[in-house]
């Protein structure tokens, strides 16, 4: 499957500045996502790759709500995807 060859399927960290993000990478109805927890006080985040209408892709929460971290946990898995590449 494509998406299996481009996306982490084993849980990884990231860390960004203070905090440590613990991420597993879920298959969700048919999309890939990841659940989030931080070594802080948040509560876990759920977050997927979705498209607009006009075809744009964009990090999402689930469930909404958490848009913001949402898209800039979202594009640090981007980044970490980037710099290790699925074997």
């Amino acid at each position: 499957m494509l998406m299996q060859s481009l996306f982490p399927t084993k849980p990884f960290k990231i860390q960004y500045k203070n905090t440590i993000l613990d991420i597993i990478p879920l298959d969700i109805e048919g999309r890939y996502g990841f659940q989030i927890t931080f070594s802080g006080s948040r509560k876990p985040l759920v977050v997927v790759r979705a498209t607009a209408i006009n075809n744009e892709k964009f990090w999402t929460s689930m469930p909404e709500g958490r848009q913001r971290e949402a898209e800039g946990v979202g594009e640090l898995i981007e980044q970490y995807i980037r710099e290790h590449p699925v074997e």
